[in-house]
């Protein structure tokens, strides 16, 4: 059989297979692994118990904690050969106050066209897809030139490191050449590239007094506090250095945002600015008393073009320039900004394979959130972002999913691994 012959086997094994593909993903969703606080041992023992069941052997790598990752391969890569990876996490949000659902939050079923649950986007339906695609590709014993590896991680909902960064520090993947996240996309847009995370506290030392003597008497670290807040917004202004190559993915990537995000005119220029949000303040300890101390929480993403350190170096010229003395503490995401060519071949393959199967006009973008992207480049890996999604309700109530459009991604996956590694007969 030619390669185009095994693209028309396997697509026809999925749409054969959907309503499999579909029990999937609601087993997964019907799994709970919210975080925090983050124990996915009984996720990733479904997902051993399935890849089991379909002839796949896996492995399951303990991190402790309960962060328990599945990994499976097939095929080996000889030198020069490519090594391909379907990548996702298993741990979810969590689902909140369940009275403000309309459905039960762990539904996992599939009504009016829409798969239902906490996790249908985000992303255990797109995480259905490429573990369905990888038993799919073993059943059929389809012979394809390189290696294909899964690797489904915990931990990163809340940035931990015992997910992606642990496994990969592991070296199970190293020689991977090329990688596809199923994290959620607009159903033609993938993600190739994100903005920095780079987020800090401040805590800001003052005065203590009577607060019946205030402003004369004592130093109020809350109202340094809040001409911090105030100053910080100045971050807005700085000017990134976009590599060339880049600058007319920027672009696109500012046109889609307000032509399909539906955020509508202005939010693309979150892709060249430092975005500022305040996300906690705690300060003083009784009304009457002057605050001795203030502890502000920022999250800053950083643009293509700018470092962390360019942004936290400002950071303290701007406190320097108002006169506030504060100690500036890294937490949380930390990440630079990190992309994937559109020339590289993952890239061009699953674009391709989605211009063939929904759109002619299928192109990557940015992102201004962070995931475990971060981490596969970090480890020499080009990784790119497509996974099915109602990208409206990620992390909120009511999650969703279109049916059609998980085993749209599954399509996707399936020609991707058939075109990025080739068959040798």
């Amino acid at each position: 059989m030619t390669n185009a012959d095994w693209e028309q086997t396997l697509l026809q094994a999925i749409d054969d297979s959907a309503d499999e593909l579909l029990e999937l993903a609601g087993l997964l969703i019907r799994t709970p692994s919210e975080n925090p606080d983050g124990d996915c041992t009984q996720v990733a023992g479904v997902i051993a118990d399935h890849l089991q069941d379909v002839g796949v052997s896996s492995e399951l790598l303990d991190a402790g904690q309960g962060r328990v990752s599945v990994l499976a391969h097939r095929g080996e890569s000889a030198e020069g050969e490519r090594h391909l990876v379907f990548a996702g996490h298993h741990d979810v949000v969590p689902v909140g106050d369940t009275s403000r659902w309309s459905f039960p939050p762990f539904a996992g079923d599939v009504v009016d066209g829409w798969l239902r649950g906490r996790g249908a986007s985000d992303m255990k339906a797109g995480l259905a897809g490429l573990i369905h695609v990888f038993g799919l590709i073993h059943r059929l014993n389809v012979p394809l030139a390189g290696r294909i590896s899964l690797l489904s991680v915990p931990d990163e909902e809340t940035g931990g490191r015992l997910g992606a960064d642990w496994a990969l520090d592991q070296g199970v993947l190293d020689g991977a050449t090329g990688g596809v996240i199923a994290e959620p996309a607009e159903r033609t847009h993938p993600t190739i590239g994100q903005k920095g995370s780079n987020w800090f506290r401040l805590t800001i030392q003052g005065r203590p007094g009577h607060g019946s003597l205030q402003p004369l008497h004592g130093t109020s670290a809350n109202l340094l506090g809040a001409r911090a807040i105030l100053a910080l917004q100045r971050l807005w202004e700085m000017t990134p250095d976009q590599p060339a190559e880049l600058r007319q993915l920027v672009a696109d990537s500012k046109t889609y945002a307000e032509e399909r995000e539906g955020y509508g005119p202005g939010i693309g220029d979150v892709f060249d600015h430092v975005t500022i949000n305040v996300g906690t303040i705690h300060g003083g300890t009784s009304t009457n008393v002057v605050a001795d101390t203030c502890v502000i929480e920022f999250d800053t993403r950083v643009p293509i073009g700018l470092s962390r350190e360019q942004v936290l170096a400002r950071v303290r010229e701007i406190l320097d320039e108002e006169g506030i003395p504060a100690e500036i503490e890294p937490l949380g995401f930390t990440s630079e900004p990190n992309w994937t060519a559109p020339t590289d071949p993952v890239v061009e393959t699953l674009v391709g394979a989605l211009r063939d199967l929904a759109d002619p006009d299928a192109q990557g973008v940015l992102q201004w959130a962070s995931s475990d992207a971060r981490t596969f480049r970090s480890h020499g890996i080009p990784v790119l972002q497509y996974g099915p999604a109602d990208l409206h309700t990620i992390h909120g109530f009511d999650e969703r999913a279109r049916a059609d459009d998980v085993v749209l991604a599954a399509k996707v996956y399936a020609l991707t691994a058939l075109r990025y590694l080739g068959t040798t007969h």
